[in-house]
């Protein structure tokens, strides 16, 4: 329940209004170079996207269910490793430390995140585990049915010993962290614990999308970043306008987190800095097509600018708002990349009744 943890809460009466003059063109183009080199170290659950896409011309004699002729089949790295996309698309320099199992699929994951320039030392082989793979069959556009194939069970020893050699010297060469959490066995009390340590012993800014079997080992972080639904896990409480202040607060005090943002899908996010008022953050998307991977989107965007000298974290989110609005326009689990920020936000000005700069 809420009051178990937020006891001590003062709630603020009303969120602030976006100021939509707080970022002109020309400091966004200045955030999106200062994201370029920087260097961040990914922790988290990787697993392989598989997108079958075809048409539906009939139904199964054999069950009530549509006959999908497939057209196309298509593999993309998925979870954390998405997270990584996102970041090398930005011109950042990711590296990931992960699981994977010894078997074909995550060859064909390290071989691609070495084809797009992350560095793979840190992604760890354990043979007694199998690479997650989320299959999502598509027809005309709309999802069918998803099959996930993984192994959720506890991971050895020998696994573990090598996470920790390689959280320990992955925060020793990067600018931030991001803790990709999707709930497959990785990110658990211990690892948590010590990339937190190691992280704040250097100083470095932590970035967390959290999943709800894990919300009571979550703490210390710069920001968090739960989409509506884990906000409600995480509350209490279906999060609602009418509580959306209450719930933002709570989650702040009970993941330990200086700043907190809940991703609504088309209601925009709720910014909650630290010492500072909300905000409220309408959506820029025109058009949804898929919202598979925008939350990878928007952390990796918010780390990033929030790396930023002088940067807020109402801007940081600006940007990922906008970087957002791109990736939702696209199929399957996409990124975007500076030019095409810039791109649509001069697709937006009409909307927003703004002169560029």
């Amino acid at each position: 329940m809420p009051g178990s943890y937020c006891a001590s809460v003062i709630i603020s009466k009303e969120f602030m209004k976006i100021n939509e003059d707080i970022l002109l063109r020309p400091q966004l183009e200045a955030l999106l170079e200062v994201m370029r080199g920087r260097r961040i170290l990914v922790f988290g659950d990787v697993m392989v996207d598989c997108f079958i896409r075809g048409v539906v011309e009939r139904i199964s004699p054999e069950a009530p269910v549509p006959v999908v002729s497939v057209k196309s089949r298509e593999n993309r790295p998925g979870g954390a490793a998405n997270v990584v996309r996102n970041l090398l698309a930005l011109g950042a320099r990711p590296e990931i430390v992960a699981l994977v199992g010894d078997d074909h699929d995550g060859q064909s994951l390290k071989s691609e995140l070495l084809e797009i320039g992350c560095g793979i030392a840190g992604l760890v082989v354990d043979p007694d585990r199998q690479t997650s793979v989320k299959t999502r069959i598509i027809a005309h556009q709309q999802q069918v049915v998803r099959f996930d194939q993984e192994t959720l069970t506890p991971f050895g020893e020998s696994s573990r010993q090598q996470l920790r050699q390689e959280i320990i010297a992955g925060c020793a060469e990067v600018d931030g962290v991001i803790i990709s959490d999707y709930g497959k066995g990785v990110v658990d009390r211990e690892l948590f614990d010590l990339l937190v340590g190691e992280a704040r012993r250097r100083r470095l800014f932590v970035a967390l999308d959290p999943k709800v079997a894990n919300f009571d080992i979550y703490h210390d972080v710069d920001l968090v970043t739960p989409n509506v639904m884990e906000a409600g896990q995480a509350y209490g409480f279906a999060v609602t306008s009418e509580n959306l202040l209450s719930a933002g607060a709570c989650i702040k005090e009970r993941f330990e987190s200086r700043s907190v943002i809940i991703t609504r899908g088309e209601d925009g996010m709720a910014i909650f800095p630290e010492n500072r008022v909300p905000v409220l953050l309408p959506t820029q998307a025109r058009e949804v097509f898929d919202v598979t991977g925008a939350g990878d989107t928007v952390i990796s965007v918010l780390t990033l600018a929030a790396l930023g000298s002088g940067v807020s974290l109402e801007q940081a989110a600006m940007v990922a708002n906008l970087a957002a609005g791109v990736v939702v326009g696209k199929t399957g689990t996409a990124t975007t990349d500076g030019s095409e920020v810039l791109a649509y936000f001069d697709r937006l000005q009409p909307f927003l009744s703004r002169t560029t700069s």
